[in-house]
């Protein structure tokens, strides 16, 4: 199972609304980011919607550039037809064992991952196909955009996965601004959570 626990080869299935960004390697963003645009576009068109290509293709720059500084194995972008920008970000990454935590538990993965902005996070343990997790459903503070404006409210779900056979964890983390899309991201993040394989 050593293989296994590198947590370098994951599964998950998601509909077309999800658009994979390119967080490894050396893609550049640009050509990439209106190659994405255009198909975009085309499936707002099939949707009866209208996008603007311009506008998508600097959006689209932006996320992928955002998400690989934090270096995560994946990352999807979550696109709404007609929505000239990003609905959400989903990333997945590894936590290793090492000497200072040689055992990753899932209580250990909701008292890292929990924050107090807003209260109590609402946490729960859950049963995946592809092991035991913790899903954790809280509201943090993001950063200000500008030197003198508010700081937004960032919406969050994450699943800590602790994949059978591995001694390694799996992090399934989503993030939003719109409370309007609260309850089906949940839904469709749950769903998304169900399909994680390795």
């Amino acid at each position: 199972m050593a293989d296994r626990d590198d947590l370098g080869n994951i599964g998950l299935e998601c509909s077309e609304d999800w658009v994979p960004l390119p967080v490894v390697g050396t893609i550049d963003l640009d050509p990439w980011a209106e190659q994405q645009a255009r198909d975009l576009v085309d499936r707002y068109a099939r949707d009866g919607e209208r996008g603007d290509l311009r506008l998508l293709a600097r959006d689209l720059r932006r996320v992928a550039a955002d998400s690989r500084t934090r270096e995560p194995l994946g990352a999807f972008a979550w696109y709404l037809s007609g929505h000239r920008t990003v609905a959400a970000v989903l990333e997945l990454d590894a936590i290793h064992p090492d000497a200072t935590v040689p055992v990753i538990s899932l209580p250990w993965l909701a008292e890292r991952m929990c924050a107090s902005d807003f209260g109590e996070a609402d946490v729960r343990d859950v049963r995946l196909p592809v092991g035991e997790a913790v899903r954790i459903r809280q509201n943090v503070i993001g950063e200000r955009k500008r030197l003198l404006g508010p700081r937004p409210v960032i919406r969050t779900l994450l699943h800590g996965i602790r994949p059978t056979g591995t001694e390694a964890a799996l992090t399934m983390y989503v993030s939003w601004t719109e409370p309007v899309l609260d309850e089906p991201l949940e839904q469709i993040v749950d769903a998304m959570a169900r399909t994680v394989s390795l």
